[in-house]
């Protein structure tokens, strides 16, 4: 009897596994992909290797599991194999090879293959990641999304290799497809197309064409266990950080904010993430921090907000949410925030908190060329004083610039990085230079486009810095005071480096984590000393200076 029951048992289970088994076969597969990173593209213009947490993937998986979906995930991050591969058309790639990202796809056998891109000049990378897809698995569905699908929906969705386009915020728009995909509905709702008839669901704002999550705490927290946490803290730490300072070993970015109200005219935040700023809570954010510390040991955070500082009250609540937790974790603000929303009090308050750096978004030392060209709403008076409080509380500051935006004058350009360099002298605020570059999605990429003014490459080429030119400057120009500029900060820094012992370790532990900003730096500043004859003997637009 006891026999009988047993076998009958076993069988029961044997039947129950098959059942749950099949259930699983039945569930749609979502593959996030995070393609190899391009570092020579067709055209030979080349980029450093870097690697990141893929937050827009993770945040999407984490509002499909708490939307219950019942399908099944997985974030394939092809970077993370951080190797180096040429093909015969003299492009480089890093991260796995194209074959073995086949290969992952073909033998997880995905439904639905979501592919992430967040810059516009590796766009060639999506694209061929969602062809590999196709090829591998011809019925699965096939998504993009990011900054550059959401400026050019109509353009990517003719690419036979992709299915869908998701424009802006992905949480409730990839839930919704997928949603749909399995009940066999069809696919109708603003900010996903299939086809060009979609675009009519899209309002008429040009710059913010969708509509945007007005909770941002209705997302949760990122999932991070879907990825291999520690395999992205050792690349970053070894020279693969997508910022050169990259202070912390086990160093994460947050965001506790999206959109932007403002309309610097090189900044294309509002396609993605809109015009309104959007904040999660204080509670939110702490929760968000405390369970990086509890589960990943995070010993450093880049707040990468678009606009960090610009709600002051709530960047208050922040500073006491960061000075009362049990362990005070370093952060800075790699992506820059406002020069004129600080008081020496506030300063002080900030490197309390654990702050170790500091960005501010100048952009130009010139008034007009600030308020008719780049359209930020700053008043250039309220910057020294940052810098003499910052200097006063030994908070380390660096500073924003960028040169050759349509309407600025040879001069004016000139006078930025004097001013730059002066203020790196005097107050040891860093200089950040960049040569305009016109993204898809701004106001820049719209203007060169009007008035014609790209120079040396073509508007189906992904974007790339200093290709601008107009009757004050090109790029020709642009570079010569870009190498000019760099040398004169390299001296000013080597000089430091031979009489401060810390300052020497800090920028010798830089160069050895990073050699590739080192070269590029070192390789800049050498050419800067022709600059120097250019600027003083010839140049057509130097000698208006």
């Amino acid at each position: 009897m006891i026999h009988t029951a047993n076998t009958k048992l076993q069988s029961w289970l044997d039947i129950d596994m098959l059942h749950r088994e099949w259930e699983r076969l039945k569930r749609m597969k979502l593959l996030f992909i995070i393609p190899p990173q391009i570092i020579r593209s067709i055209d030979g213009i080349d980029c450093a290797p870097t690697v990141s947490i893929p937050l827009g993937s993770l945040y999407m998986a984490a509002y499909l599991r708490k939307m219950e979906w019942a399908g099944e995930m997985r974030v394939y991050d092809a970077r993370l194999g951080a190797k180096v591969t040429s093909y015969p058309d003299g492009t480089k790639i890093f991260g796995d090879t194209w074959d073995e990202v086949a290969n992952t796809i073909r033998r997880y056998g995905p439904d639905v293959v979501a592919v992430s891109n967040m810059f516009s000049w590796q766009i060639q990378g999506a694209l061929e990641a969602a062809r590999i897809s196709k090829k591998t698995c011809p019925r699965a569905v096939t998504v993009l999304g990011g900054p550059h699908a959401s400026s050019f929906p109509l353009k990517m969705i003719e690419e036979e290799a992709l299915d869908y386009v998701v424009m802006g915020e992905g949480e409730h728009r990839l839930h919704y497809l997928l949603e749909a995909l399995e009940k066999g509905e069809i696919v109708s709702s603003q900010g996903i197309l299939g086809c060009a008839e979609d675009a009519n669901l899209l309002r008429p704002n040009k710059k913010a064409p969708t509509s945007f999550i007005p909770n941002l705490d209705d997302v949760p927290i990122p999932a991070y266990d879907l990825v291999d946490m520690k395999r992205y803290f050792y690349l970053q730490s070894h020279g693969y950080a997508p910022r050169v300072r990259e202070y912390g070993k086990r160093a994460v970015t947050l965001l506790t904010s999206r959109g932007c109200p403002h309309q610097c005219v090189f900044c294309s935040i509002q396609t993605t993430m809109g015009y309104k700023f959007r904040h999660h809570s204080p509670e939110y954010v702490k929760a968000h921090i405390e369970h990086l510390i509890d589960n990943y040991d995070i010993d450093y955070i880049h707040f990468e907000d678009d606009n960090f500082t610009h709600d002051i009250p709530r960047y208050e609540e922040l500073l006491d949410v960061l000075i009362g937790m049990d362990k005070i974790i370093p952060w800075d603000t790699p992506n820059g925030v406002r020069a004129d929303s600080w008081t020496l009090e506030r300063i002080r308050r900030t490197k309390r908190s654990g702050c170790e750096h500091l960005c501010i978004a100048i952009e130009s030392s010139v008034q007009r060329v600030i308020d008719d060209v780049v359209k930020k709403k700053l008043d250039l008076s309220t910057v020294e004083p940052v810098m003499q409080a910052c200097q006063e509380v030994g908070l380390p500051l660096s500073a924003f610039f960028v040169l050759g935006l349509p309407g600025e004058t040879a001069a004016e350009i000139k006078m930025n990085v004097d001013y730059a360099i002066d203020k790196y002298r005097r107050y040891g605020v860093y200089p950040t230079f960049s040569m305009a570059n016109p993204l898809p999605g701004t106001e820049l990429y719209d203007t060169v486009v009007e008035h014609n003014l790209l120079h040396g490459t073509t508007l189906s080429a992904p974007p790339r810095a200093n290709t601008i030119k107009t009757d004050e400057f090109d790029p020709e120009y642009i570079q010569t005071i870009y190498d000019y500029a760099n040398r004169r900060k390299t001296a000013i820094t080597l000089k430091w480096m031979m009489t401060n012992l810390a300052m020497f370790k800090y920028f010798l532990s830089l160069g050895l984590r990073n050699k590739w900003f080192l070269k590029k730096i070192l390789f800049s500043a050498l050419k800067g000393v022709r600059s120097q004859v250019f600027f003083r003997q010839s140049g057509e637009f130097a000698k208006r200076i």
